[in-house]
């Protein structure tokens, strides 16, 4: 961790929160994952050395503890999460455009949606989606939903499909992140759906999309208009 060299508590603070990955170690912390393999899950591009060095850090600043293998905010962690989400907004009202092809991953996007699986609108039986993407490495990934859990798998489970999704790993992007509607995406066939008609219509209520989504539609509809 750098120090500015100032008694200033921007200095203090930015010496913090300003280090490579810090904030989205906290934003994973704050959406509920706590052990290290969860946390490096929602960080793909971390090294296993540099996230475990952070933690470390970040417990010796007292914004992180550790109890039974297990990592959580502290009080100031969570008041930290305020500056995170602050500078979620910022960026998706000020800097936030099209997705460069080296920003997309397929597994990041699918675990990201299994946080946000609005559970009380899924049938109470087992559920299965099968997603094909167009683009990236990792182009089919499946996406298991039963009772209150869901679950990403990289390789077939093994389960019937009941829903198969095949789109436009841009566009899904977007539409999670608000910069385009589900209903657009459809109907420009950059997402299609295949599957019992109920379950085709029902797909996209179980879906709660970005935190930051309202931000960027919002932005999105300012910068056209």
């Amino acid at each position: 961790m750098r120090s500015y060299g100032q008694y200033c508590p921007v200095a203090h603070g930015a010496e913090i929160f300003g280090d490579r990955w810090t904030p989205l170690i906290v934003r994973e912390l704050d959406l509920g994952a706590s052990r290290y393999n969860e946390i490096r899950r929602g960080l793909p591009g971390i090294s296993r050395t540099l996230l475990a060095n952070r933690l470390r850090e970040l417990e010796r600043e007292g914004v992180v503890e550790r109890s039974d293998g297990a990592y959580r905010l502290t009080e100031a962690g969570r008041a930290l999460v305020q500056v995170v989400d602050a500078l979620g907004r910022w960026g998706a009202r000020h800097s936030f455009g099209e997705p460069r092809p080296d920003e997309l991953d397929a597994a990041l996007l699918l675990w990201w949606m299994h946080r946000r699986i609005a559970f009380e609108r899924v049938p109470a039986q087992r559920v299965t989606v099968r997603f094909r993407f167009r683009q990236g490495r990792r182009r089919v990934l499946w996406l298991v939903l039963e009772g209150r859990e869901c679950s990403v798998c990289l390789t077939d489970p093994g389960y019937e499909v009941d829903l198969h999704v095949d789109a436009d790993l841009a566009a899904f992007y977007e539409v999670w992140l608000g910069r385009r509607s589900f209903t657009a995406a459809v109907s420009s066939g950059e997402v299609r759906l295949e599957g019992r008609p109920q379950l085709v219509r029902a797909f996209p209520t179980w879906l709660r999309f970005s935190h930051f989504a309202d931000d960027v539609r919002a932005a999105t509809v300012a910068a056209a208009g």
